[in-house]
C-alpha cells in the first residue's frame, strides 16, 4: 500500500506541481478555506453530492495527516477534497444562477411579460457512479472532460483542462487493464473534478449573461404597471375634483338665493364639509403610508447591504427586487399625495372665485369675512402640507443617497470578494499571502466602518468580526510554523514534544525549550481573546500516580512561562492528563516519545 500511495504522489507532482509543493497543513488549510466558500455560495444545496465528497476527503486528511504512515494518503485525500470543493464552488455559482433567472422570468410573468429562457440543468444529488476499476474511473473522469470541452470550458479554464488531460494520460500509462491502481484512481479523480469545475465555469459565465437583459425587462414592466396604476388614480381624483367644483358652483348659485333656499344651502354645505373631511382623510392615510412605506424602504435597505455582505447571490437577488418594487409604490403614494396638493390648490381658486363674485354683488359684510377666513384657512393648510412633503422628500432623498453609497461599496467589495474565490486556480501563492489579503481586507472594512458608524453599526459587527477571525488565522498559522498544530472540537491545538521540553522525568523547562515557548507567547498575546488550556501527557513508564503529578508539573511548568512572558495570567490554565489520553502505542520507544507531550488547547 505505501508503495503504491507513493507512486501516485510521483506521478502527481509532474502535472500538478504548484499544489504539491506547498506543506500538508497548507493544503488541508487552503482545501478548508475552499470549502467554506463553497458552503457559503449554497453548495450544501446546490451541490450536495460533490460537497458531501469534498468534506469527506478533508475530514480523512484531517484526522490522518499527523499519523505515522498515513501522510501521504492523507495529502492525496487533501488534494482531493481541494479541487472537489472548487467544483462544488463553480456549481453552487452556477445553480445559483440559474435560480436568480427563475425569480426574474416569474416576476416578469407576473407583471403581464413573457420569456422562454430555457436553462442548463444538473441535478445537486448528481450520482457519481464510476465504476469498480481504475480503467471505468479514467473513463468517467475522461467523459466529464469531453463535456466540459463540448461547452466551450477552453475559455474560462483552458489551463486546468490542459492539466485534466495530462493527469489521464498519466492514469493510463500506470495501470493495468481490469484493475485496480491507486495512483491511477487518484490521477483520475482530480481530473474528473476539474473537468467538472471547469463545466460548471463555463455554464455559470453562459447564464451570467442572461442576468442583465432580465432585470431591464423586469424593471421596465414593474415602471408600466405602476404607470397604469397612477393613471387610474388620476383619472379618479379629477373625477373627485369634478365632483367637488359642481357642488361649489351649486353652493355658489344658492347662496345667491340664502334667504329662499337656507335648508338646500345648509346640505350643499354640508356635502362639501363631508368632501373635505374625506379629502382630509385621504391626505392623512397618504401620509401614512408614505411614512410607512419609507421606513419599510429604509429597513429592506439595510437587509439588502447585509445580504450583499455576506448573502447568497439569490438573497441578494431577492432583496433587490423588494428595493426596486418599494421604491415604485412609494413613487405611487408620493404621486398620489402631488395629486391632493393640486386638488386643494383647484379648490381654493374656487374659493377666491366665489368670493370675487360674492364682493362683486355686494353680499354683506359677516359672509364676506367669512369666506375670507376660510380662504386664508385653507391656503395656510396647503402650504403647510406642501412643506411638509418637500421637507419629507429632501429627508428621504439624503436617506436613499447614504444608502446607494452604501450599497455601491458593500457592492463593490462582494464583487473584489467573488473575483478572489474565482481567482482559487492560482493557489500556487503561500497561505501566508492569502492570510494577509484577509487582513488588509479586514482593515480596510474597518476602516470604513469607521466613517459610516453612525449608519452602518451592523455593517462595523460584521466588519470586527471578520477582522477577529483573520487575527485569529493569522496567529494560528504562525504557530503552526512553531509547531504541530490541528483543530477539532475542543478548538485548535498546538503539540509540543516532552523531549523538546523537559528531560527525561524532570519538570524544568531546557533552555532550548524556553526560545520556543517565547515566540509562541508572542503570538498568543497577538490575539486577546484566546484562552489556553496547558495539558500534560505522559507515556504509561511508571506509576499512574507518578504520572499523574509529572503531568500537572510540567504543564504548570509551562503555564508559569508563558504568564512570564506576557500572556495574561486569567487566560491560561493548566491541567495534567497522565498516561490517560496517549495518541499513540506505549508499546514501542516512538509511541512513547509521542505520549510524552504538551498541547495547548486555544479556543476564544
Amino acid at each position: 500500500m505505501l508503495q503504491r500511495i507513493k507512486l501516485a504522489i510521483a506521478v502527481a507532482m509532474l502535472v500538478a506541481v504548484p499544489v504539491m509543493a506547498q506543506s500538508d497543513a497548507d493544503v488541508i488549510q487552503q482545501a478548508q478555506a475552499v470549502l467554506h466558500a463553497a458552503e457559503q455560495a449554497g453548495a450544501r444545496t446546490y451541490a450536495t453530492s460533490i460537497y458531501d465528497e469534498a468534506a469527506a476527503h478533508l475530514r480523512f486528511a484531517q484526522d490522518n495527516s499527523s499519523k505515522s504512515g498515513m501522510r501521504e494518503k492523507a495529502r492525496m485525500q487533501a488534494i482531493e477534497g481541494l479541487w472537489a470543493a472548487r467544483a462544488a464552488l463553480a456549481k453552487a455559482n452556477w445553480i445559483g444562477t440559474n435560480d436568480a433567472i427563475r425569480n426574474l422570468q416569474g416576476d416578469i410573468r407576473r407583471l403581464g411579460g413573457t420569456s422562454d429562457l430555457a436553462l442548463a440543468e444538473e441535478s445537486p444529488s448528481l450520482a457519481l457512479q464510476r465504476g469498480a476499476s481504475s480503467k471505468d474511473r479514467i473513463a468517467f473522469a475522461q467523459a466529464a472532460l469531453d463535456q466540459a470541452r463540448a461547452v466551450g470550458a477552453a475559455q474560462v479554464a483552458a489551463d486546468d483542462l490542459d492539466t485534466a488531460q495530462k493527469n489521464l494520460d498519466g492514469a493510463r500509462k500506470v495501470t493495468k487493464a481490469g484493475g485496480n491502481n491507486d495512483a491511477a484512481d487518484y490521477l483520475a479523480y482530480t481530473s474528473e473534478m476539474m473537468a467538472r469545475r471547469a463545466y460548471y465555469l463555463a455554464r455559470a459565465a453562459e447564464a451570467s449573461k442572461q442576468i442583465t437583459p432580465l432585470q431591464l425587462t423586469r424593471t421596465q414592466l414593474a415602471q408600466a404597471q405602476t404607470e397604469r396604476q397612477a393613471a387610474i388614480e388620476r383619472q379618479q381624483r379629477e373625477e373627485a375634483e369634478r365632483r367637488a367644483a359642481d357642488l361649489q358652483r351649486q353652493l355658489t348659485a344658492e347662496q345667491a338665493n340664502r334667504e329662499a333656499q337656507q335648508a338646500q344651502l345648509q346640505a350643499l354645505q354640508s356635502q362639501i364639509d363631508e368632501q373635505r373631511k374625506a379629502q382630509q382623510a385621504r391626505i392623512d392615510a397618504d401620509r401614512a403610508a408614505r411614512e410607512a412605506a419609507e421606513r419599510q424602504l429604509t429597513e429592506t435597505y439595510g437587509r439588502y447591504e447585509s445580504a450583499i455582505t455576506s448573502g447568497t447571490a439569490a438573497d441578494v437577488e431577492s432583496l433587490r427586487r423588494q428595493v426596486e418594487d418599494q421604491q415604485l409604490a412609494l413613487r405611487s403614494i408620493q404621486e398620489r399625495e402631488r395629486l391632493n396638493e393640486q386638488m386643494m390648490d383647484a379648490q381654493l381658486q374656487g374659493l377666491r372665485n366665489d368670493l370675487a363674485a360674492s364682493q362683486q354683488q355686494g353680499a354683506d359684510a359677516a359672509l364676506l369675512a367669512q369666506r375670507q377666513a376660510e380662504l386664508q384657512q385653507r391656503q395656510a393648510e396647503l402650504e403647510q402640507l406642501r412643506k411638509q412633503r418637500e421637507t419629507d422628500a429632501a429627508r428621504l432623498t439624503q436617506i436613499q443617497q447614504q444608502h446607494a453609497a452604501a450599497i455601491a461599496d458593500a457592492t463593490a467589495k462582494r464583487q473584489q470578494a467573488e473575483a478572489q474565490a474565482q481567482e482559487m486556480k492560482a493557489q500556487a501563492e503561500a497561505a501566508q499571502k492569502a492570510a494577509e489579503q484577509a487582513r488588509a481586507q479586514a482593515e480596510e472594512s474597518r476602516k470604513q466602518a469607521e466613517s459610516a458608524r453612525a449608519e452602518l453599526d451592523r455593517t462595523k459587527q460584521q466588519l470586527a468580526q471578520r477582522d477577529a477571525e483573520a487575527q485569529r488565522m493569522r496567529m494560528e498559522s504562525e504557530l503552526a510554523k512553531l509547531a504541530q498544530t490541528r483543530s477539532d472540537k475542543r478548538g485548535f491545538i498546538v503539540a509540543l514534544s516532552g523531549g523538546l521540553l523537559f528531560d527525561t522525568g524532570k519538570t524544568t523547562l531546557k533552555a532550548g525549550a524556553k526560545s520556543t515557548l517565547t515566540k509562541i507567547a508572542d503570538q498568543l498575546k497577538t490575539n486577546p481573546a484566546a484562552r489556553i488550556l496547558v495539558e500534560g501527557h505522559t507515556d504509561s513508564v511508571g506509576t499512574e500516580q507518578k504520572n499523574q503529578a509529572l503531568s500537572e508539573k510540567r504543564a504548570n511548568a509551562v503555564r508559569d512561562f508563558l504568564v512570564s512572558a506576557g500572556v495574561p495570567a486569567d487566560h491560561v490554565t493548566a491541567a495534567g492528563k497522565g498516561e490517560a489520553e496517549p495518541i499513540a502505542t506505549n508499546k514501542t520507544a516512538a509511541g512513547r516519545q509521542q505520549n510524552r507531550r504538551v498541547e495547548l488547547v486555544i479556543t476564544q
